[in-house]
């Protein structure tokens, strides 16, 4: 089975009619949230839901695809793709009325799964950039959906595209924009698309790069497809590469990183790993980048994360451990130790986020759980059918709204603040 993990705007509703008025919360603003662990700094009510769940707030089609979304300043952006389409989507987060969209040519690609963009929209500043299966990076204007520049990033760096389609999100640091392309990813000025470093024409992996800080500076975590690979920011140069060969080159969990230590976790009977880094730096008359030692504290196969990327909640790890053919099962396991707390097998698969205490899960049938996070094994607090779809995507919390996405493109709103 698939691993996956996503001209000019037409402004249907223009800035006077519609001034966003963003709710006292947090902005979700890139895909796993402004800290990029999966955990809203939101809180679910502990109020029971009546037995369909809150209320909806609106519904849009917005296309084929399992892009999630992003918030800023009361507005969404997601993506989606009709009739070999992709669109992309600025729409109201409060009403879902679109903001502004913008088309171009893309495939659908159905290829064993339903296809369409997998990349979510990264929002930074006034500009938000967003990546195609096929390599086609944007940069538009936040508010008016104006292209400011674009190019195709495969193309731009003479690489190859992977089976699935490039499925990691942008990830901006500091001018320079980061894309899980080639071999060990590629950079891009974010203010005008030039080229500012590239990697080997190899498979990419389908995980968006994660950064890390070190005493040399700061580096990205990207998972290929071969291995998962630490490079500077600043130049590509490699610090560390650890090998993880995978069934079809299927890495999609993002690496979790705490301190010195970082977790790695794929399907296909891989399992996970925690290693220990130990940075060193290079010699002074030396070219090279600065290293890191690289110490495995355990591995096993006891959390395999096919999709999405697990969550760290207080010293335990929350998250979807098995593959589509099989079935997947809820999971905690011992951050230190590995040591597996407990499995859900009613899950079957799905997609996990969370706040400081609470697990939030959509399940790959439509059913939204809320349950505690603890290492001891919880019933749901709240439960409910709310799509009718394949449901892969990490549903987001922001603002006491959650949005939830099915494959075939219904995105729904919740209205949380009305639960209390």
């Amino acid at each position: 089975m698939c691993c996956l993990i996503f001209r000019t705007g037409l402004l249907v509703w223009t800035a006077l009619l519609l001034s966003p008025e963003p709710l006292a919360g947090e902005d979700w603003y890139r895909y796993r949230g402004p800290r990029l662990n999966g955990i809203s700094e939101e809180t679910v009510a502990a109020a029971a839901w009546v037995p369909e769940g809150p209320p909806v707030a609106w519904t849009r089609e917005v296309g084929t695809g399992f892009s999630s979304v992003s918030l800023r300043d009361g507005r969404l952006y997601t993506m989606g793709n009709s009739d070999d389409v992709d669109t992309v989507w600025c729409l109201d987060a409060g009403s879902g009325q679109t903001i502004w969209k913008h088309a171009y040519d893309s495939p659908t690609d159905p290829n064993e799964f339903e296809g369409g963009p997998t990349s979510t929209p990264t929002v930074d500043g006034d500009a938000v950039y967003t990546l195609s299966r096929q390599g086609e990076l944007f940069c538009f204007d936040a508010a008016a959906g104006e292209v400011r520049w674009q190019i195709n990033i495969a193309d731009q760096t003479d690489v190859r595209i992977p089976t699935w389609g490039f499925a990691g999100s942008p990830l901006i640091c500091g001018d320079t924009l980061i894309v899980n392309v080639g071999d060990a990813g590629a950079a891009v000025n974010k203010h005008t698309g030039e080229s500012l470093w590239s990697s080997a024409d190899k498979d990419a992996g389908y995980a968006t790069p994660v950064p890390i800080d070190t005493p040399q500076g700061q580096a990205v975590i990207i998972g290929s497809g071969r291995s998962y690979v630490c490079v500077d920011v600043a130049n590509g140069q490699l610090r560390w590469r650890q090998r993880w060969l995978t069934t079809f080159g299927c890495n999609a969990a993002d690496a979790i990183v705490s301190g010195n230590e970082v977790l790695l976790s794929s399907a296909y009977n891989r399992g996970a790993a925690l290693l220990q880094l130990d940075h060193s730096d290079a010699p002074s008359n030396s070219d090279a980048a600065p290293s890191s030692e690289v110490t495995v504290l355990w591995k096993h196969k006891d959390l395999q994360n096919q999709l999405g990327t697990s969550v760290l909640l207080d010293g335990y790890v929350y998250g979807i451990h098995g593959n589509l053919a099989s079935g997947g099962q809820l999971r905690c396991i011992d951050w230190k130790t590995g040591e597996v707390q407990w499995s859900d097998d009613s899950l079957r698969y799905g997609a996990i986020a969370a706040t400081a205490t609470q697990l939030i899960v959509l399940s790959d049938r439509g059913e939204l759980r809320i349950l505690p996070a603890s290492p001891r094994q919880q019933p749901p607090t709240h439960r409910a059918v709310v799509l009718d779809d394949k449901c892969w995507t990490t549903p987001v919390l922001s603002n006491q709204r959650l949005y939830c996405r099915g494959a075939s493109g219904t995105l729904i709103c919740l209205d949380l603040s009305q639960v209390q």
